[in-house]
This record gives C-alpha cells, structure tokens and sequence, in this order.
C-alpha cells in the first residue's frame, strides 16, 4: 500500500491544511496493520492511541478511523475487491467510478492487488493517511509502486486523464503529486460537504447517502480480426498511424494490420493476439475534441460519415465535426458535449 501523500495544503478546500512531513524510506504494507486502541508501525511496535486531533481527521479533512469507526461498504471492480472497503456514500460512487473505468480502459485489476480502507499513519509523519477515511483507493499496486514514475504508457495516461478529467478535480492522482509519486493511488480532493463531491455523484448515477457503486454500464465493444473488412478495420488503420505504426488505410484486415496490431499490443502490454478486441480498442483509442488534428480525428470523421453524419474527412476537428458527433451522440443517448471518448468511439464502431 502506499505510504506518503503528498501535503494536504493542495486539497480544495479554500482552507489550510496540516502539513505532513516526508520520510527518506518507506514502510512496508506487512508492516502497517491495524492495531487495538492504536496503529500497529514498524518493527511490530504499536504506537500510542492517537492524538484526537490525529484521530479525527485524515489529511483529506475526514473523519478517520478503524474499520468499526469509519462508515465503510464493500467494493469489488472486476477480478479485484477491496479490503475492508471505501467510505459509504458519495465516495463510494466515485472511487467506484474511478476504479471500473481504470479496470475498463488502463488495465485490468490484478486480485489481491487492489487496497482501500486501512487505519494508519502516512510513513515518517503522525498525520493520518487518506485511507484511514475510506477515501482513497490503490490500483494493480505492485506494477505501480511507490515512488516510482514512468509505470503506465502514455496511452494508458492519456485513458487516466480522461477519467480525471470526468471527476472534475474531486479526485486527485498520485502521479500528479509535485513530489514523491504515487501511481497507484487515487483519493478524494475536496472537504467533506463539498458541493462538488455530491454533484459528481447524482451525475454518475449516485448520491443520496446511500451504499451503493452505480456507474455508467460498461463501454461495449466490437472485435475486428484478420479476414474482416469494412469501417471498422478503417478505424483500426488510421488509429494504428495515430500510435506511429505505418500502414496502409485500406479498410482490409490483413497479414499487414495483423503484424501492426500486433506491435501495438507489445507496446501497451497487451495480450499480443493480433485480434482487436475491448482491451486493444481502450488503449487504440484516444479522446479528440473541438481544436484535435491527425488520424484520430480522420477515424472519427469516417465513422461519422458510415453513421449518415456526412462530413469531410480532412483530420481537423472543427465546428462541422462538433456538431455531426453531437447529433450523433444525442441520436443513441449519450451525452451530446460533442468530444469522442470511449463511449462514442464504441458507439461509432458498434
């Protein structure tokens, strides 16, 4: 689990926060354990009940404590659960948003490899880690440890982005820390009663207070292998030239976009079958919008065009283009905000 969070003061809260200090070496998750009446360090030495202050609060601003103190529900993404859970409510909803479309289009989570709740100070500092609040969760951990940066491709960042992105500065990333990263880690960035918080959840089909994940359905994707033909394989072509992959846009699935398809997956860590399925179109794709250029863009106006949205395939996102992707998301009930993301590009190639 990771041990060091980056000082609270950068939380927006409009407020001061404490200031945690840094630790030259870090603590080992076997060594940070929940301990009776108080937090179990290192070397199995417990330290002292916290402080009340300690007690009260994480570096986030809420309410911490042990498992039996702390309002906790379950959560299970994929082939991972959570021990102990996250924080019920709003929370819940998001870090649960959070984890599904990271499971969906960055990486699959990896059992035993996914943590949450856990009572304990931040290494080196007696400031309460975020995951004492059931705020904060830790993703495929091990492939992305602590201190560590550089562990996703620039695909799967760009995928991490989008899905900061949605949550609206509510969720804060350790990769972004200013100093020690944490890439694995993802936690709540506003105060509890923080409009933002409750908004983001009604939005993604939460809210209320209640213990539940409700989250978009999952995105939905076509398989295109060797022999097929058509839109979809054009799609594929121009997104493999967007990733620097050179090949001929012919709309034919041959030996040649096998072996490209091939190279990509090598590239993202993917299974290397040459077949492109939901894993391989997440990390193909790539989110373009009003003022985007290049090959994505063509592949969007393409599809756009085989869906009856007629446009000019010249790969400058414009007006025109915002426009056509509008009426086309608002014609199967997306979300018309005229960007192609991975629910649009499933859609287009469905």
């Amino acid at each position: 689990m990771c041990e060091l969070h980056e000082t609270a003061s950068t939380v927006s809260t409009g407020s001061t926060a404490s200031t945690a200090s840094t630790a030259n070496t870090t603590v080992g998750r076997r060594t940070l354990l929940r301990g009776a009446g108080g937090l179990l360090l290192t070397g199995g030495v417990v330290a002292a009940t916290a402080t009340a202050a300690q007690a009260a609060t994480s570096q986030n601003g809420w309410p911490a404590g042990s498992s039996s103190a702390v309002p906790l529900s379950p959560l299970a993404v994929g082939a991972a659960t959570f021990p102990a859970g996250v924080r019920r409510g709003d929370v819940h909803v998001v870090l649960g948003y959070v984890a599904r479309r990271f499971d969906r289009e960055v990486e699959a989570l990896v059992k035993g490899w996914c943590w949450g709740h856990s009572y304990r100070a931040i290494s080196g500092s007696t400031t309460l880690s975020n995951h004492s609040s059931g705020t904060a969760i830790d993703l495929n951990a091990p492939r992305h440890p602590l201190g560590r940066s550089g562990t996703f491709t620039a695909t799967q960042r760009s995928h991490i982005r989008s899905i900061l992105d949605a949550c609206n500065g509510v969720v804060r990333w350790g990769g972004d820390y200013s100093g020690r990263k944490d890439e694995m880690h993802f936690e709540i960035n506003v105060r509890p009663g923080d409009a933002r918080l409750a908004a983001l959840a009604k939005r993604l089909g939460g809210g209320g207070g209640g213990g539940g994940t409700p989250a978009p359905a999952p995105v939905t994707w076509t398989t295109v292998r060797r022999g097929a033909t058509g839109f979809r394989v054009r799609a594929v072509q121009h997104l493999l030239r967007r990733h620097g992959l050179s090949l001929t846009v012919d709309g034919s699935f041959g030996p040649t976009t096998q072996s490209r398809v091939v190279s990509f997956q090598r590239s993202e860590d993917l299974v290397a079958d040459g077949i492109v399925g939901p894993r391989t179109w997440s990390a193909l794709v790539v989110t373009v919008r009003r003022g985007s250029r290049g090959q994505a863009v063509v592949a969007a106006q393409e599809l756009l065009t085989h869906r009856g949205y007629r446009l000019t395939a010249d790969g400058v996102f414009g007006s025109m283009t915002a426009t056509k992707t509008q009426a086309f998301q608002q014609s199967i009930g997306l979300t018309a905000d005229g960007v192609v993301g991975a629910r649009t590009w499933a859609a287009l190639t469905a």
